[in-house]
This record gives C-alpha cells, sequence and structure tokens, in this order.
C-alpha cells in the first residue's frame, strides 16, 4: 500500500467510527443524574401479609430547565405484572439536589416459598406538552413467604 491508500483507509475509518458513535447516541438525553437509589424491604413475610416497601432515590436534575420531574417506583412480579406502583413528584428541580422516598404497599402470596419480585423505578420529565421517561432502574429481590424449609 501507498502513503494515499493508507491515507484514505485512515479517513474511511474514522468516518465509520465517528458515524456508527453517532447511531450508537440514544435518542434523548438524561436530565437527571441519580447519585443513589436504596431499597428497604422486608426479607421473611407472612403468606397473605400486607407489607411497606420504600425505594429512596437522591439525585440533582438539570439546573438549566423548567421541566418537572416525578418519580415512580413499581413492584412486578418476574413476568412484569405490576403489583402495586406509587409516584412522588421532585417538582421542579432547577439543579438543586433532592432525596425522595416513594412507599409502596403490596401483599405477599397466599404459599410459602421464596417470591421473586422486581423493584422498577421510573424517573419522569414533564416537557412541554408531554412526558418522557428520563431513566429506568431495575432491582430485583426475593422475599421469603413463611418459613424457609431444609431439608
Amino acid at each position: 500500500m501507498n502513503r494515499r491508500s493508507i491515507s484514505t483507509v485512515g479517513l474511511l475509518t474514522v468516518a465509520v467510527l465517528m458515524l456508527g458513535s453517532r447511531l450508537a447516541t440514544p435518542a434523548f438525553a438524561s436530565f437527571c443524574q441519580i447519585s443513589n437509589i436504596s431499597y428497604s424491604y422486608p426479607q421473611q413475610v407472612s403468606p397473605s401479609q400486607s407489607f411497606t416497601t420504600t425505594v429512596t432515590v437522591s439525585g440533582v436534575c438539570a439546573s438549566d430547565d423548567a421541566d418537572y420531574y416525578s418519580i415512580r417506583a413499581d413492584l412486578n412480579d418476574m413476568s412484569g405484572s405490576v403489583l402495586s406502583f406509587a409516584s412522588v413528584p421532585i417538582g421542579y428541580s432547577q439543579g438543586h439536589n433532592w432525596t425522595i422516598h416513594v412507599l409502596n404497599q403490596v401483599t405477599a402470596p397466599t404459599s410459602s416459598g421464596p417470591w421473586r419480585i422486581q423493584f422498577a423505578v421510573y424517573i419522569f420529565a414533564a416537557i412541554g406538552s408531554g412526558t418522557r421517561v428520563d431513566s429506568i432502574t431495575y432491582n430485583p429481590v426475593t422475599i421469603q413467604i413463611g418459613t424457609s424449609q431444609t431439608s
């Protein structure tokens, strides 16, 4: 290969890499930066027991926008069916740090054994006349229903 061919191949490689990175960019940018998410739930409950879980989210949203933000925390079974959900407003963050607690009430199944559920935490941004998902976080957990059986 001569120098001109090497230069052409190099330029084409850079162009392909730049195009690829543009195509990999998400359709929207996240306006809120989450610094911490913690989950509080019982490790063991009785069959059919009603109990409360808490999701605590801390973060900051863009300081240069006037969008309204809210958090929704869902408890889903592993098939994706929503067992419980709750929404709490963040409000107009405008660059201020915030910590929000979202409580969910849920009832355990009637049968004993390990119960796998999943927390889904959404940050919503109300932009103009529409609302969009700013971020989603999933966290699967297992809660023991009844006493565990050892063999």
